[in-house]
């Protein structure tokens, strides 16, 4: 029995659920990101062809290249957060046992929730007010309204995978993060 009296969830319970969580967050990440690498790749190795072979540089690349990257950290955010990807300094483990560790991990997820949160509405609100603003790219005055919704719409997302760890963490299992592959997916 756990320390409020409940029964634990098991290690298989544990994998489930965020194995459900999973299962959402890694395609997203890894088809819509990865087609967005490539994309962003294509558009700089084009650029810098267009640049130094052709001698003309094309108009309005950076504003591109500046989308497509905002549009690869949208769908990454959540799928770090999943596997461990983010910077993390482990060094409470070390000195303390795994049950105090546990709860620093749930302060700084719950903690983590509410700034997802909090960004979350700001985003939207700017998605709404981008266009009274004028808010756009520089040189082709690509409208940011639906980009503040979609940046909106990831961290939505990572708010869900904190949410879920939390949970898991909170019924006594323990959040694991896995690397998975391609081949996962």
């Amino acid at each position: 029995m756990g320390e409020s009296g409940k029964v634990p969830l098991g290690e298989s319970e544990a994998d489930r659920i965020l194995g459900k969580v999973d299962a959402v967050v890694r395609p997203l990440a890894l088809y819509l990101g990865g087609i967005m690498v490539i994309a962003l790749c294509l558009t700089t190795v084009t650029a810098v062809g267009f640049r130094y072979i052709l001698n003309s540089p094309i108009f309005g690349v950076a504003d591109i290249t500046q989308i497509l990257l905002l549009t690869v950290v949208t769908f990454s955010v959540a799928q770090s957060g999943r596997t461990g990807g983010q910077v993390a300094v482990e060094l409470l483990g070390t000195v303390t046992g795994p049950r105090f560790t546990r709860w620093t991990d749930i302060l700084v997820k719950v903690l983590g929730a509410i700034m997802m949160a909090v960004l979350t509405v700001q985003l939207v609100e700017s998605g709404m007010t981008a266009a009274e603003y004028g808010e756009a790219s520089y040189t082709l005055t690509i409208p940011f309204g639906p980009y503040f919704y979609l940046l909106a719409f990831g961290m939505a997302l990572y708010l869900i995978v904190l949410s879920f760890e939390i949970y898991v963490h909170l019924q006594g299992g323990e959040v694991r993060h896995r690397v998975g592959t391609m081949d996962d997916v």
